[in-house]
């Protein structure tokens, strides 16, 4: 008989640790995807033209289509339509924002990683 209570308390020990293992791992991997938000957003720096400017919305749109906008209207005052220009910006899921903007260099590679050695 005591063969048998050591068995059934070994089984009920055996299905704690397993459950116990199985909540940290999803707890693990829930609260890693849970630090990072919703929505991490990304960063990146490209190079490209001018196509359009919407001085009252601080946006910009380059020959590729990509929407840029700023808080500060400053960063667009020295920027003109046709425009070469290197692009520093955080995409937060939502909209591209502008943290730099500055005239390209003739020799400027496009889509230029800001991971990439510079």
């Amino acid at each position: 008989m005591a063969a048998v209570a050591s068995t059934v308390v070994m089984r009920h020990m055996r299905y704690q640790v397993m459950l116990a293992t199985m909540a940290l791992g999803v707890a693990m991997s829930v609260g890693h995807a849970a630090a990072d938000g919703p929505d991490a957003g990304y960063g990146a720096r490209e190079v490209g033209t001018v196509r359009f400017i919407d001085r009252a919305l601080n946006l910009i749109q380059l020959e590729d289509g990509t929407e840029l906008r700023t808080t500060d209207a400053r960063m667009l005052n020295n920027i003109k339509e046709g425009m070469r220009v290197q692009v520093d910006f955080t995409n937060d899921g939502a909209q591209n924002e502008i943290n730099t903007i500055a005239p390209a260099a003739a020799d400027s590679q496009v889509d230029v990683s800001p991971t990439a050695g510079d």
